[in-house]
């Protein structure tokens, strides 16, 4: 049985500060990328004790990627791949867990988004997340998702889905530990091994069919051009439309949309795939991001995006 498990960041166990996440900042080496390498590992061993022959690890952490994850981290049987979730339909994947996955755009919870900082995005009226696009894509049952409480609390659609809370949020920007460290693995790994040998209960999850798909974006009216190039229909000063026959006509509306939010923090993004190069980097730049993300998960300024250093009155 192949199984995938598509790995995010935000909502891993041992997570309490945003800068954690941020592969430009020491703190992602010290305690961000080994507390998400330990919640991967401890997933993709539970999925082999409860009967899966393969697991691929997907990695859908933007910051690090594709090193978030190191291949020598995880146990025999599992293995990394950078698959897109679009092309899993082609893959024969017989299940999905989802692991470090976190609260939605516009809500509440440690760090909440969907997909890029600002944006934000609904099916059918619905407030949709990371979740159910990658679930929607990959179209294999969704046995399990393992993450932050404020994201099990407004999972919509997908309630039904088992959850494994291991993050407390405390507030935006700071998140506490549902479990010790040993305890968390340990229960990670428990909730995978069951949900994996449940899997011939879960259906494949339905998605999407002839449905309207809605994004809107702080900078949403300096990206009209490209964005109605990709097929959105503009609807506001920052809000789009679109029609989708299937959640698969998602892909190319998806990007573009990402493109567009995540476009204002580029100036700013440094990322790094070792600690020597995170140490390299220009340090009032990392300031600057860092600066900046600090500023948007506590929503303590509503111009994020461009305010001046000065004006986020955040400590970094």
């Amino acid at each position: 049985m192949r199984v995938v498990l598509s790995v995010d960041m935000e909502g891993v166990s041992q997570l309490r500060a945003p800068c954690e996440i941020l592969a430009a900042r020491p703190e992602y080496w010290q305690t961000g990328k080994p507390a998400f390498e330990a919640d991967t590992a401890a997933a993709a061993r539970g999925l082999l004790d409860g009967g899966a022959s393969e697991v691929i690890v997907l990695d859908n952490h933007g910051s690090g990627n594709p090193l978030n994850v190191s291949a020598e981290c995880l146990p025999e049987g599992a293995r990394l791949a950078t698959w897109d979730v679009f092309d899993l339909p082609a893959k024969q994947v017989d299940a999905m867990l989802q692991v470090g996955y976190h609260s939605r755009g516009g809500g509440v919870g440690f760090i909440s988004h969907t997909y890029v900082p600002g944006l934000r995005l609904r099916v059918d009226g619905e407030p949709i997340s990371e979740s159910h696009g990658r679930a929607w894509a990959g179209q294999a049952p969704l046995i399990g998702i393992v993450g932050n409480d404020h994201h099990e609390r407004t999972l919509g659609s997908l309630e039904s889905t088992p959850f494994l809370r291991v993050q407390r949020t405390a507030a935006n920007g700071r998140a506490e530990p549902v479990f010790d460290v040993a305890d968390g693995l340990d229960a990670i790994r428990a909730f995978a091994a069951t949900a994996i040998r449940r899997v011939a209960e879960v259906p494949p999850p339905a998605g999407p069919a002839d449905a309207v798909f809605e994004a809107s974006m702080p900078n949403g009216a300096d990206h009209a051009e490209p964005l109605e190039a990709a097929g959105w229909e503009r609807t506001g000063d920052v809000e789009y439309r679109a029609r989708l026959a299937h959640w698969s006509d998602a892909r190319s509306l998806l990007a573009a949309a990402m493109n567009a939010a995540i476009a204002p923090l580029l100036p700013y993004w440094d990322s790094a795939t070792t600690a020597e190069q995170a140490a390299a980097l220009d340090p009032a730049r990392v300031q600057r991001l860092g600066t900046i993300i600090d500023a948007w998960c506590a929503h303590e300024h509503p111009d994020w995006y461009t305010a001046p250093a000065a004006e986020l009155d955040v400590d970094v």
